[in-house]
């Protein structure tokens, strides 16, 4: 009966460790399915769409990223965050995306001032966690943890010079524009273009000033290509999609819908990060690109918001343009929300699409991290230490009753005539010298043992009993016993992580 309580314990545990370390991720991914039915025809034929990953703010910590943590708190919650992104990234990956676009802020310290080998060690990690198929095309656009925002005032955490030039040689261009199932896709560097707005408003100067003196900048790179970008669809082509790490501007206080965790966007800024793109960039970008729609990161939670764009035709009035932009949750658990998450965008050309529809999005949820360590982990270990436990108290209570019904009594209070017995165990005594009607008189009485029963109970048990584990004490057979029911778990969970890793 006892091994048999061992047993189911650890086959609990096996199936709590199968299903929340590995399962679970599998389980978030199967149930959410690229959304293909939006362009189902009338026959029901769908077309075969672009399935494009979108994936936000993963930042990989490192150790400047708790700089006040113990190394080997540092360590433990690096490999914790490490070990969680890789199984989101594996389980993601089984929905077999043909592109994957990264939002910025690949790396928590990738704008730190570094040495090179350990900013080449630190590109290596973040791209052995996110490791692709090498005939999936993969496209980043910086973060504001890339290249940095701003500049850095603090002793204690300085931006690189180097910044830019290790994001451009190991990611791509800081701005860019693909096409993806024939529809232009726009990748900006948003936090590049938050500091050059700023330049440009302190110089005076408006955005066509700027873009020709400043040539090489995101302003130019988005004026020179806004023509060629057809927002009216002249050519059959749909309206591009635009892609940037911070978020547009919109209204204090603007609802972002019911999957959002808490709060709402708001504009803020502070060392090395802006909240919400200025208004006036946030509309050069909306009324020059008119995209059909905007996704961008950096917030870390779901955020839904439609922008209204005026007609930029005077001669040929029509309505206001409704821009939908989705902020996308951050892939990581240790970005400040209970759910990480990612987008899944599917993409048909846009002369294929039924009722000119060419392209659908859907928000995917991961498994609650913490969740799972604080409400399952957590309680099964105490509520197995409690089991164990109380079966083991209740062994040596019988053990204990046991043998005393069988006449193995335990003489704590010896008799007087057993003191001259060589046999009998002796625990000592303790003595005091008084005077007593005028005389002096010891006064003896013999030491009951305390240290000895309770070892017994504890730890060691009887040395009569000839079986180890009938023998064992409280303390000691749960120890074993929490060991036996432990160490098949443990054994997968390493298992798990090797092949994840």
């Amino acid at each position: 009966m006892y091994p048999r309580l061992v047993n189911l314990i650890r086959l609990v545990w096996l199936l709590a460790i199968a299903w929340y370390e590995l399962g679970t991720f599998y389980h978030h991914t199967a149930s959410c399915p690229w959304p293909d039915e939006a362009f189902a025809t009338r026959d029901h034929s769908p077309h075969v769409p672009t399935h494009v990953l979108v994936v936000a703010d993963p930042q990989i910590p490192d150790s400047h990223s708790y700089p006040d943590r113990p190394p080997w708190l540092q360590r433990l919650g690096q490999f914790i965050i490490d070990l969680n992104i890789r199984k989101s990234w594996r389980a993601a990956l089984r929905r077999h995306p043909h592109a994957v676009i990264f939002l910025g802020d690949m790396m928590d310290n990738g704008r730190y001032a570094m040495s090179d080998d350990e900013y080449e060690a630190y590109f290596r990690r973040f791209k052995d966690i996110f490791a692709a198929d090498k005939d999936t095309p993969v496209y980043y656009l910086p973060g504001n943890h890339d290249i940095g925002l701003g500049t850095s005032s603090s002793p204690k955490y300085q931006f690189s010079d180097h910044a830019v030039d290790r994001y451009t040689s190991h990611f791509g261009a800081l701005n860019q524009r693909i096409t993806l199932a024939n529809h232009t896709v726009w990748l900006i560097d948003a936090p590049g273009l938050v500091d050059e707005d700023r330049e440009r408003a302190v110089a005076g100067m408006s955005y066509a000033q700027w873009a020709e003196a400043r040539p090489d900048r995101t302003i130019a790179f988005v004026q020179s290509l806004a023509q060629s970008a057809d927002p009216e669809g002249a050519t059959g082509n749909t309206r591009p999609i635009l892609f940037t790490h911070v978020p547009l501007s919109r209204p204090e206080g603007a609802s972002c819908g019911p999957l959002r965790e808490r709060g709402t966007l708001r504009q803020g800024r502070g060392l090395g990060y802006q909240n919400l793109l200025s208004p006036q960039a946030s509309q050069f970008l909306l009324q020059t690109i008119r995209p059909a729609i905007v996704f961008s990161g950096d917030d870390h939670d779901y955020c839904e918001y439609v922008h209204t764009v005026p007609a930029s035709n005077t001669k040929r009035p029509s309505p206001p343009a409704s821009v939908p932009e989705v902020t996308v949750k951050s892939f990581s658990m240790a970005m400040g929300v209970r759910r990480p998450g990612y987008q899944l965008l599917s993409l048909i050309p846009p002369h294929t699409a039924y009722d000119g529809q060419s392209l659908a999005h859907r928000p995917c949820l991961l498994p609650d991290q913490l969740h799972i360590y604080l409400s399952v982990y957590i309680p099964l270990f105490v509520l197995s230490l409690i089991v164990l436990l109380t079966s083991n108290i209740r062994r040596v209570v019988v053990r204990r009753a046991t043998s005393n019904a069988d006449g193995e009594v335990e003489h704590d209070l010896p008799p007087p005539s057993a003191w001259r017995n060589k046999e009998f165990p002796r625990y000592g005594s303790w003595s005091w010298t008084c005077t007593l009607g005028g005389s002096r008189r010891r006064i003896v009485l013999p030491r009951i043992s305390v240290v000895r029963p309770a070892v017994e109970f504890l730890w060691s048990g009887a040395e009569r009993e000839g079986d180890e584990r009938k023998r064992a004490g409280v303390a000691k057979g749960t120890l074993r016993d929490f060991w036996e029911a432990a160490w098949a778990q443990l054994v997968l969970f390493v298992g798990i992580a090797w092949w994840v890793w």
